[in-house]
């Protein structure tokens, strides 16, 4: 693949560092109520708060905030927290079988390299059914 140059820094005076450029997936034809109503046993993850990737070899973690028990197609009312979530970016994107139409939007993130040169970044999206480690 062709370099891209994505690249971003801190402030003037820091290093730039490769960066990841925007990923989104575009809003699909399913409501969310729907979506829960699909699951037989899983959990509906919300308030996504840090993540990784491993851009080597396509592994990916992310924290999340909490996640709400779905059995039978309902919610529960049982809540987990917090919720690690890791895999295999490939797997998990061929795993996706609905996307909500409803996107949410947040921006109040930061990426970091290791401990040092923080950059301002935003997070959100479709909700997406799909298969994944939780932990």
């Amino acid at each position: 693949m062709e370099p891209t140059g994505n690249r971003r820094r801190e402030s003037f005076e820091r290093k730039a560092y490769a960066r990841m450029t925007n990923t989104l997936f575009t809003p699909g034809a399913s409501s969310l109520e729907e979506m829960v109503a699909s699951v037989k046993r899983g959990y509906l993850l919300q308030r996504c708060l840090s993540g990784m990737e491993d851009p080597k070899n396509w592994g990916f973690q992310g924290l999340i905030h909490y996640g709400r028990e779905i059995f039978g197609g309902k919610l529960t009312g049982k809540i987990v927290s917090p919720v690690i979530m890791t895999g295999y970016v490939p797997e998990l994107l061929q795993r996706i079988s609905m996307v909500s139409g409803q996107v949410t939007l947040s921006g109040s993130g930061m990426c970091g390299k290791g401990y040092k040169e923080y950059t301002k970044v935003s997070c959100g999206g479709p909700y997406l059914k799909t298969v994944a480690r939780l932990g």
